[in-house]
């Protein structure tokens, strides 16, 4: 297995997520519209791709990344372009036949003309309405089989933001987008024959809840994304050291999984990485080596992995709530757990009485710190991120 950071995985470089998986087809066989739900780099998106590749349940899998989009027709459109790359839709497939035929199809969608042997937008400067024709096209289209499409769109979340934000902070065309969406979703035409996983590196409920929007996504089955458990993760760590010629013991396997604590892929990456530039090919790696590749991890040249967890801070608070979330972080990284008593003092001071809570079960969601095991003490999620905050962020 490739040791791939950074970028999600596909292939033989994908580390089975067998848990996740069977929830979701479980889901959508149920007939849910799903919201995948998790911390950034818990690997939502190579889940998606794993889906892709596999076309698990012969579901027909379509991937879309939405994360520049900036207002809803060039979202509908970039949908209907990734679907005419999708053999049995586009090019040769079900879609193409059907234009082929004419009929009513055909007149209605205003996008789409065949161009050769395949199919592509039309350009003829007029005005089309892509919302409009990705309805015409998800009602209207019956793949061989009666096989059902499944949309996957990435960073959902983040198209959202892009909207407001691309309306000087005016909520109204996102809003807007968010009922169009589940229009689409609900639509009783569409709904048996397509089904969409919404996902992104943002929470979705939390996006939502900010401008007040709630009740457009309360059509969604949320899936919980969970870091790996210990097997899972042993299994992974072996897996990833064995192509190295390294070999670890299971007591040093536990050593190194306890140290990361937050196991997630990446995490674990992160210290096999390290772990290959310490270690000589074809050694056994010890305790003390898997110390030292912990704290080589926080290393400048490995800010990349981190410096996220700062700057998306600044994009997701303004003030006074970026101040109190700092300030929070920062006694965190210092003196490893905080009360509640402590964070309420905390808020009071930034006069944050009425939103501290909603801004911890931000701080949860998003994989930074976590109240497990007492409920009313936090720490830092991963001891990974913990250092990299005090070495590089606190005053």
């Amino acid at each position: 297995m490739k040791n791939v950071i950074g970028a999600p995985a596909r292939g033989n470089s994908f580390f089975p997520r067998e848990r996740e998986v069977k929830k979701i087809i479980s889901r959508l066989k149920d007939g849910n519209n799903l919201n995948l739900a998790a911390p950034r780099r818990v690997g939502k998106t190579s889940i998606l791709f794993y889906l892709l590749d596999n076309k698990e349940a012969d579901y027909v899998y379509v991937y879309v990344d939405t994360e520049a989009v900036t207002n809803e027709q060039d979202f509908f459109k970039k949908i209907l372009k990734e679907m005419m790359k999708v053999e049995e839709i586009g090019k040769s497939g079900r879609l193409q036949k059907l234009l082929e035929e004419g009929g009513k199809l055909l007149g209605r969608i205003k996008s789409l003309k065949i161009m050769g042997n395949g199919l592509d937008l039309a350009d003829n400067g007029k005005p089309i309405d892509y919302k409009e024709d990705i309805i015409h096209l998800l009602s209207g289209i019956e793949l061989e089989d009666d096989k059902r499409i499944i949309l996957l769109i990435d960073e959902f979340p983040q198209t959202v933001i892009n909207i407001v934000e691309a309306n000087g902070g005016n909520n109204t065309q996102a809003k807007q987008f968010l009922q169009s969406n589940r229009e689409i979703r609900m639509n009783p035409e569409i709904n048996e024959r397509v089904k969409f996983i919404l996902t992104g590196s943002i929470g979705l409920n939390h996006t939502v809840v900010s401008i007040d929007s709630t009740a457009f996504i309360n059509d969604l089955n949320s899936v919980e994304m969970e870091p790996l458990n210990q097997g899972e993760a042993e299994d992974f760590l072996n897996q990833l050291l064995s192509p190295k010629g390294l070999k670890a013991s299971d007591q040093v396997l536990k050593h190194a999984l306890k140290k990361i604590e937050w196991l997630i892929p990446f995490h674990i990456q992160l210290v096999v990485q390290e772990i290959g530039n310490l270690a000589v090919n074809g050694t056994d790696v010890s305790l003390e080596l898997v110390d030292q590749a912990f704290e080589n991890i926080i290393q400048v040249r490995n800010s990349n992995h981190f410096d996220h967890y700062f700057s998306r801070l600044k994009k997701q608070f303004k003030k006074p709530e970026l101040p109190f979330v700092l300030e929070l972080l920062d006694k965190l990284a210092n003196e490893g757990t905080i009360k509640k008593t402590i964070i309420f003092d905390l808020a009071v001071k930034h006069e944050l009485e009425e939103k501290w809570r909603h801004i911890l079960e931000i701080l949860v969601y998003d994989g930074y710190i976590n109240n497990t095991g007492d409920r009313e003490v936090y720490r830092f999620n991963s001891p990974l991120v913990r250092l990299w905050w005090k070495t590089f962020i606190c005053k």
